[in-house]
């Protein structure tokens, strides 16, 4: 009997560029831009369409998930791929309920952004929580728009009465005006929906993002939920006039269970578009990072030290390996002996505290306790030694 060939699985890509490469530092994986399908527009219909919110490709994710059985790889699952129309990224972060996926998701595309050449960037942010939480505001706001809209013009309450978050997407000055006297969907959350934003927002602090709250972002009503966020350029650059929005995301879960999923799996996506006169480098590589160290991290607190470090270690060319969704210490040590790494570097919540990370060499078991700020040097360090104990050994042999 023929042995069988393995073949590369369909996602592995071959090519990469500058931005995809960024992605991976955050341990986004490389994937073949799904394909939308007549199946995929015809299932999100009911979504309606939104330029931002745009429920068929979220749709073509979810099915790409199934189709390529990226659910028996370890979860959470990060994947980032190029997209054609809008051109532009798209980065998905899968089976994470927490705030770390939002946390990730924004990094990595301040990251990416940050490498075109944009310096002065924010996020404008908001919370429409569960479906629960949804259905409450979406009545607080038909009540609110009846009791001080009776003035509007037929068209706009056409507009309102066939979604009433419209009233956050029309550009009518009369609009405007209501929806700056309407209530925000912050004040509507239920406990759980409250908590799971409060933590959002403790990330974007301790990672010191600049962010606005931002009651306008409602999201698409039917397939959105939770947290919406969108990266703004605030025109700080010398060629920029305005604010220019770069990039949207948010939660999309309930859209699994009506494509196909047994159960709702806790899906966050962000899509950055092509910034205006602005081009993402065309650069294509043939290989990824090879990292030389695993980043562990155990708590909550060294989690948010872990997105800081791994934004410093990018910026010095230095990839690392991670599971940053995971938190369980023998799931991250299985993980780093399967990728036969020499060291790890561990933060725990001590280290959190002190600003700290432990260096341990894996084959010896020593380790030293190094600055965060001071890790980058001693890094290179270590991988110069290695390259240079690996030069020795082919001379040997």
């Amino acid at each position: 009997m023929m042995e069988k060939v393995q073949t590369r699985p369909k996602w592995a890509l071959n090519e990469f560029d500058k931005s995809i490469i960024t992605a991976t530092y955050f341990g986004f994986m490389p994937i073949a831009s799904p394909r939308i399908s007549e199946e995929d527009i015809e299932l999100t219909r009911f979504c309606g369409e939104h330029p931002h919110y745009d429920a068929a490709e979220k749709a073509a994710v979810v099915r790409y998930y199934l189709e390529q059985n990226l659910a028996s790889l370890p979860h959470p699952l990060a994947l980032v791929y190029k997209r054609k129309k809008p051109p532009g990224y798209s980065l998905h972060f899968i089976g994470a309920p927490s705030g770390i996926a939002e946390a990730t998701l924004i990094r990595a595309a301040l990251s990416m952004l940050g490498e075109v050449g944009y310096e002065h960037l924010r996020v404008d942010i908001n919370c429409v929580g569960d479906r629960d939480s949804m259905g409450v505001y979406e009545r607080e706001l038909g009540n609110f728009v009846k009791k001080f809209g009776t003035n509007l013009s037929e068209r706009v309450k056409q507009e309102l009465k066939e979604d009433i978050f419209n009233l956050f997407r029309l550009e009518e000055e009369e609009a405007i005006q209501l929806r700056s006297m309407a209530p925000s969907s912050v004040s509507f959350l239920s406990t759980q929906s409250r908590l799971y934003f409060k933590e959002v927002l403790e990330y974007l602090e301790a990672l010191d993002i600049e962010f606005r709250l931002a009651s306008e972002l409602v999201g698409e009503k039917n397939h959105a939920s939770h947290t919406i966020f969108a990266i703004k350029s605030t025109g700080q650059n010398a060629e920029s006039v305005g604010e220019e929005t770069l990039a949207v995301g948010y939660r999309y879960s309930r859209l699994g269970r009506r494509l196909g999923l047994r159960k709702e799996v806790p899906m966050a996506g962000i899509n950055i578009f092509t910034p205006i006169g602005r081009s993402f480098e065309k650069k294509i590589y043939k290989q990824l990072p090879r990292p030389k160290f695993y980043l562990v991290q155990l708590g909550r607190e060294a989690k948010i030290k872990t997105l800081s470090l791994i934004e410093l270690l990018r910026l010095n060319r230095i990839p690392v390996h991670h599971f940053l969704g995971k938190d369980k210490l023998t799931v991250q040590l299985s993980n780093a002996e399967n990728l036969r790494v020499s060291y790890l570097i561990i933060i725990g919540q001590k280290e959190a505290l002190d600003g700290t990370a432990t260096v341990r060499n894996v084959a010896t078991r020593a380790q030293d306790t190094i600055p965060l700020g001071e890790l980058p040097q001693y890094l290179k360090h270590i991988a110069l030694c290695l390259l240079v104990f690996q030069i020795a050994a082919i001379g040997i042999s």
